[in-house]
């Protein structure tokens, strides 16, 4: 879910945005690892970024917010300052996810707004993957952030498992603290189905 505010900003909040790459089942995330064991503390799955977007000019970004905390049930909430009180598109980016955005801009007037992408009807292009048990997940594998889950995404993981190395890298996919054929098995899937970002 992404949410907002307090007397003087607004509280964007969504109760669902779920990461393949550390999807757990049951509308559920795993803690993403480091070398030493989990990476955040607390109920914090992983980290996002949440940007707002123009809703006539979608390359123009209104406000961004880094480091948000994803909580491992899909939560997140962001305080967006009070004079951002348009419609927007609301972006998430994480650090090997896809790119994804709301299918259509959101209205900033309300106090709280709340969104969950469990729906492809919620996302734009409906850019979400299904997963076995019926809930939608943001698309895992874009390690270089182009856009595109390929092979210049493979490469890097490729390159870091062959080196065995471990730890919180945009490589890991599956979040397990480890670069191996987990890993590449997610970006290799995706990139066979030709995933990339849908965009305004």
């Amino acid at each position: 879910e992404i949410s907002t505010r307090d007397w003087s900003s607004d509280v964007c909040s969504s109760d669902l945005v779920l990461l393949e790459g550390l999807y757990n089942g049951a509308g559920t995330m795993r803690k993403a690892q480091d070398a030493a064991g989990n990476h955040f503390p607390g109920s914090t799955a992983d980290q996002v970024t949440v940007e707002l977007h123009n809703a006539a000019n979608y390359s123009n970004i209104a406000y961004s917010v880094t480091g948000v905390d994803l909580g491992i049930n899909g939560a997140a909430t962001v305080v967006i300052p009070a004079a951002y009180n348009g419609s927007y598109y609301i972006t998430i980016r994480h650090r090997n996810g896809i790119e994804t955005t709301t299918a259509t801009p959101v209205s900033f007037a309300p106090e709280t707004i709340n969104y969950s992408f469990n729906t492809p009807a919620k996302a734009y292009g409906g850019n979400l993957q299904l997963m076995a048990d019926g809930h939608y997940v943001i698309y895992s594998g874009d390690v270089n952030q182009d856009g595109f889950i390929d092979t210049a995404d493979m490469t890097p993981v490729d390159n870091d498992a062959t080196n065995y190395e471990a730890g919180y890298r945009a490589t890991d996919v599956n979040g397990d603290g480890v670069i191996d054929t987990a890993d590449m098995t997610i970006v290799d899937n995706n990139a066979a189905q030709y995933i990339g970002a849908a965009t305004p």
